[in-house]
């Protein structure tokens, strides 16, 4: 959500409506809109806690814990009485909120995720369902997620641009309004020409990418896959599994699919573009996902998607021609039955490759970003606090501030 913030911040100035873009450290990069560190230090300490997570090899979701909790404590003190609003991409600022609720200053979020008590849910149950050991995760670190609850609670409005997020948010116990303003995010791919997608004339390749944890579903592609391999044998098939696998979901993989016949692990990949342009299939099987990126890197490519109902790209995926199938999630046998269909007719799953692609090529961002600054500036116009002159050099600008 990085970027949405930045472009935001570009729209926002044009309409003289920035007071300042805050991220975590700048370093030599400049912007064309009042942007800044959180603190002159926050470089020194994420140096400090990078050199000390290089020997003492901190456990992930603590070492993310920490940078949210200092990032937090640099971000209270920026909060003053010339900001009108408060806009943030992530949610850990219970200091920030509590203080800018103090001032009157309301509080806008946009999730990249669905809600983190959801997500933790979902977890808890999918190990216990895998029986798979407790492992700690960000998901499920209790110290994270109580920082989350206590900082939610200062937020007045969750704008959801996903429809997971906006459900997950909307039937939480989240006090304030949420918002539905469907967009999303467009990756900065390098522009790849595709006029025709040639059916699979040889070996039909389906695909898997992520960094893999139980959130991730790989549990229930395998399982589809099992009984592909059961059902039709002779079937001229493989499955490509890709990207870093988490110990627990390893162990479930070596301990239940060992086996498997026709299927590849390997592992993280130094080239993804020459192994999305092998596939003839890309399967997202996440219990759920703000996203997720790779999907969208898939149709990049032209390359058809079997995704869960769970993933925010699906919204985008299935405009117009749609160029993915959409499935519920821990459906093994949904999966299963898409990923025949594309074998069985190879053209028309070709051709729902180049939808796919079509879906994002005409997507623009930009409508997003607009809709999010004419929403934040009727706020403002609410609040009947009127922006002085822009071109009067002795104004205080009172804007909002990311």
């Amino acid at each position: 959500m990085a970027r949405l913030g930045y472009y935001l911040s570009a729209e926002l100035h044009k309409r003289h409506l920035l007071k300042e873009f805050i991220v975590y450290s700048k370093g030599k990069y400049t912007t064309e809109f009042p942007s800044s560190p959180v603190s002159f230090w926050s470089r020194y300490f994420l140096f400090v806690l990078n050199r000390l997570d290089k020997y003492l090899h901190f456990a992930p979701y603590k070492f993310r814990y920490w940078q949210e909790v200092i990032f937090d404590w640099f971000c209270a003190k920026k909060i003053t009485r010339d900001v009108d609003q408060l806009f943030v991409t992530q949610p850990y600022l219970k200091r920030t909120f509590k203080k800018a609720k103090k001032l009157g200053i309301p509080i806008f979020f946009i999730p990249a995720n669905p809600e983190e008590n959801y997500i933790k849910k979902l977890v808890l149950e999918e190990r216990k369902e895998l029986e798979i050991d407790h492992e700690e995760d960000a998901y499920t670190y209790d110290k994270r997620l109580r920082y989350f609850n206590q900082s939610i609670q200062y937020v007045d409005k969750v704008i959801g641009t996903y429809p997971t997020v906006y459900e997950t948010y909307k039937h939480s116990s989240f006090g304030g309004e949420v918002v539905k303003m469907i967009g999303h995010l467009k990756p900065d791919f390098k522009p790849v020409k595709i006029e025709h997608k040639e059916p699979a004339k040889k070996t039909f390749m389906v695909g898997y990418l992520a960094h893999t944890v139980v959130l991730k579903g790989l549990q229930y592609l395998m399982a589809a896959w099992d009984m592909i391999n059961a059902e039709h044998p002779d079937l001229d098939i493989r499955l490509c599994i890709a990207g870093k696998i988490d110990d627990s979901m390893h162990e479930y993989i070596v301990k239940h699919h060992l086996h498997t016949k026709k299927m590849q692990l390997l592992g993280r990949l130094p080239d993804v573009q020459s192994f999305l342009n092998g596939l003839h299939l890309f399967v997202v099987p996440s219990l759920t996902e703000g996203g997720p990126y790779t999907a969208l890197e898939a149709a990049h490519y032209a390359v058809p998607v079997v995704i869960t109902e769970n993933c925010g790209s699906a919204e985008l995926l299935s405009r117009n021609n749609p160029g993915c199938k959409i499935v519920p999630i821990k459906d093994a046998e949904s999966i299963k039955n898409e990923i025949l269909w594309a074998y069985n007719h190879k053209e028309a799953a070709a051709e729902m490759g180049m939808n796919a692609k079509k879906n994002l090529d005409t997507y623009s961002m930009e409508e997003l970003i607009k809709d999010i600054a004419n929403y934040l500036e009727r706020q403002l116009e609410q609040t009947q606090r009127r922006l002085p002159n822009p071109t009067d050099n002795k104004h205080i600008t009172r804007s909002a501030i990311l």
